[in-house]
């Protein structure tokens, strides 16, 4: 299993939660924002914003909702102009400890038919000794709503019409010659 990196760390201590939602807004600095912009092959951020809460979720878990909203400077794929683009997304995600419960996707039920438990589909993501990084779910968010043919609002792709160019006839099929010595044996 490979431990993805992100650009953007901010660390949440899910432990201390308790039965209170907890509101948070977080809004990465120029730095971290270069850092953001670098690693998702972006041309720049001017605002990055998360208002998020984390909620408690089951006995030891916590779930994260909100927005996140973004200024992003990108170049357009038709014009090469640059441009910004605003980005809006809401964020619902699920933590839980690692060890909370064993997971199967699929369990018979009392007639023998099969019920599929659909947050086994999606399971939670894990939280490691009770923290979870918003930092990283603000990454994340990000690197799935960013366009990766940005187009600038009103850009379209026109081709140049050149001269149209006469074709000459096509080469005669070697086969037509066949049938001119076919048909000039048989008289």
């Amino acid at each position: 299993m490979t431990k993805q990196t992100y650009p953007y760390s901010h660390p949440f201590d899910g432990t201390r939660l308790g039965n209170e939602d907890k509101h948070l807004r977080l809004e990465p600095s120029a730095k971290e924002c270069a850092a953001i912009a670098k690693a998702y092959e972006l041309d720049g951020i001017d605002e990055l914003v998360a208002d998020l809460v984390i909620k408690p979720w089951r006995k030891s878990g916590a779930r994260v909702v909100g927005t996140i909203t973004a200024k992003l400077n990108r170049t357009c794929v038709v014009t090469l102009e640059p441009f910004v683009e605003d980005l809006e997304d809401d964020i619902d995600r699920t933590f839980e400890p690692v060890s909370s419960r064993p997971r199967r996707p699929r369990d018979l039920n009392d007639e023998g038919e099969i019920e599929i438990d659909l947050e086994t589909l999606d399971p939670p993501d894990v939280m490691v000794d009770g923290v979870l990084d918003l930092g990283h779910v603000v990454c994340e968010q990000l690197a799935l709503n960013v366009d990766p043919f940005p187009r600038k609002p009103g850009a379209t792709f026109e081709a140049e019409a050149g001269p149209v160019e006469e074709e000459d006839e096509p080469a005669p099929s070697p086969f037509a010659a066949l049938a001119k010595l076919k048909g000039d044996g048989e008289g």
